[in-house]
């Protein structure tokens, strides 16, 4: 049995985000390679809800994250093609995580001259660039309380969701910086709301649609003297065609672009989105979404990060009512606010402090104050 420095085996998020961690890999003797990874995290979080007559309340729970447990095979390489196959387990930490054992992850990859087929379960195209590059990927963000599985990061105020999607996608070798992925996906007919507010990834229903879901995202990677950069352009298609349903729905597109910069020990993240949909013939979705970012690397080891997002719902007034429970036909608003200290003790121990403001200026909407400390541990 040996031992290797790996980020987070498999896990796409993780590949582009995280810390190094120590995974166990097992060879075998006909070239076969099993490695195991994985992560715990838990936070103290204590939530101010300043809506009328809204209790604070007090939690011990995990953050935007679940915990992982990643298993990844891989073979020998043979006619120069190296295939390796990942699966991952999600389980939560908070009171209810008996019923929120997820299974994220299962996909099977066949590398070659040609680029990359992956074809499985694993994270959508379009909005991982978001959801990666976002602080609080490894913090809480907001939509604490409940108990749910995990809080929401800055899902829905801020970017929209990737979502785990059953697909088949190609990616390019790297071509000088660029990078090109295309993705057919199965479909999801439902335009889904998170804690009231649109996520924009377009994901619940479980409803068989007459049509697929096509996903791309063109990238750039770039280093100078002192720095480097990523730039990305993604995008989403779906037609919204119920099977053996008379009620023909619209259909639903969504674009997104942002980039990073690391100079110095500074680094600097910017993102915007645009998404419309349907949740029925008749009621319209369409927001917009962005943040900026900007942070501070000590030591290499401890970041001290701000960002503050906006989301604008321009969705017609029967949308509306649906998410909210009110009829207001004026567009509604959503700012918030991070801020967050991420110290890295060594490669397997993350130490978080995270505050998060969220204000909504509907009378009715989402208005908290959320403090949070905790930490994750890799393998």
């Amino acid at each position: 049995m040996t031992f290797n420095k790996k980020v987070l085996a498999g896990l796409v998020a993780f590949a582009a985000a995280s810390t190094s961690a120590q995974a166990v890999t097992v060879a075998g003797n006909d070239g076969w390679e099993l490695g195991v990874s994985g992560l715990v995290n838990q936070f103290i979080v204590h939530t101010s809800d300043n809506n009328s007559g809204a209790d604070d309340f007090n939690e011990v729970r995990d953050g935007l994250l679940p915990a992982f447990l990643n298993f990844d095979m891989k073979a020998p390489t043979m006619n120069g093609l190296d295939i390796a196959a990942h699966i991952s387990f999600s389980p939560g930490t908070n009171p209810n995580s008996y019923a929120g054992f997820e299974q994220r992850e299962v996909y099977f990859t066949v590398d070659g001259s040609f680029g990359q087929i992956l074809a499985g379960k694993a994270l959508g195209l379009y909005g991982s660039h978001n959801i990666l590059t976002e602080q609080t990927l490894f913090g809480i963000g907001y939509g604490t309380g409940g108990n749910g599985v995990t809080t929401f990061g800055g899902i829905g105020l801020g970017y929209d969701y990737a979502s785990w999607r059953s697909q088949v996608k190609w990616t390019s070798n790297d071509m000088n910086g660029f990078k090109v992925a295309l993705a057919v996906m199965d479909s999801a007919v439902a335009v889904s709301s998170l804690s009231g507010k649109p996520t924009g990834s377009i994901t619940s229903g479980g409803v068989d649609s007459e049509d697929l879901r096509y996903e791309g995202d063109l990238s750039y990677t770039g280093a100078f003297d002192g720095g480097s950069y990523l730039v990305w352009l993604s995008a989403m298609y779906q037609g919204d065609k119920i099977r053996n349903a008379a009620d023909l729905k619209d259909n639903s597109q969504a674009w997104t672009v942002g980039g990073t910069l690391a100079l110095g020990g500074f680094e600097f993240m910017a993102q915007y989105s645009d998404a419309q949909g349907s949740s029925s013939a008749t009621v319209e979705r369409e927001w917009s979404q962005y943040i900026v970012q900007a942070g501070y690397r000590f030591n290499g080891s401890t970041l001290v990060s701000a960002n503050y997002s906006k989301l604008e719902d321009d969705s017609s007034n029967a949308a509306r009512t649906a998410a909210y429970g009110v009829g207001n036909a004026n567009d509604d608003t959503i700012d918030r606010i991070t801020v967050g200290v991420y110290h890295d003790v060594n490669a397997n121990l993350k130490l978080v402090a995270e505050y998060t403001k969220v204000e909504d200026d509907l009378n009715t909407g989402l208005d908290q104050d959320i403090y949070g400390i905790g930490g994750f541990v890799f393998f």
